[in-house]
């Protein structure tokens, strides 16, 4: 032992310090605390073996994204042949109706409308409705409308010239609005 007491205490404080920084290395998973020595042979079997898992790995993500691939397409497939057979016979019936209106003007645009039932049914089953009807009158709500001038504010009157649509709360498009109904038309009483 040492006369000189600084040299004790010196001494004293490496050893905790020694002591402390042992512990740490030994609660730290990530620090090593034994060394494994692998012979060439066995280094190559755990590259070989860890070769194989990677690449089999590999194959089964490459499988996987195949398989997303391929639903994708099945997906997309579908949804074209749903929304086809609901549209069907607006899509039979449109061109012989323009035929229709070109040959005869003076055809009323109501025998027309029963063409699109289907195209209603479709926004019904994909849970779409409407925001207003056309020409009523409604107080201005700037999340629902899109007004035609910049001036108009919430809670004013104005008439729905275009109807808009929403999905549960979501808004796909604004109903468009006027203060004024189009030319030429009177407001029912």
């Amino acid at each position: 032992m040492t006369d000189d007491p600084n040299l004790f205490w010196f001494g004293c404080v490496l050893t905790l310090i020694c002591l402390c920084f042992l512990s740490l290395v030994r609660s730290n998973p990530r620090t090593p605390t034994t060394v494994h020595i692998q012979t060439p042979i066995a280094a190559t079997a755990a590259d070989s073996n860890a070769g194989a898992k990677i690449a089999e790995l590999q194959q089964q993500c490459l499988q996987l994204r195949s398989e997303l691939q391929q639903q994708k397409a099945q997906l997309y497939e579908d949804f074209q042949n749903d929304s086809f057979a609901q549209l069907q016979p607006l899509l039979t019936n449109y061109p012989s109706a323009c035929k229709m209106a070109q040959a005869t003007p003076n055809l009323p645009a109501r025998n027309l409308v029963a063409l699109f039932t289907p195209l209603e049914n479709l926004l019904e089953t994909w849970q779409i409705t409407p925001i207003g009807t056309v020409w009523e009158q409604v107080p201005f709500n700037a999340q629902q409308h899109q007004p035609d001038t910049d001036d108009i504010a919430t809670g004013e009157a104005v008439y729905i010239r275009f109807v808009g649509y929403c999905q549960g709360d979501r808004i796909l498009s604004p109903a468009k609005v006027s203060r004024t109904l189009p030319g030429g038309v009177r407001r029912e009483a």
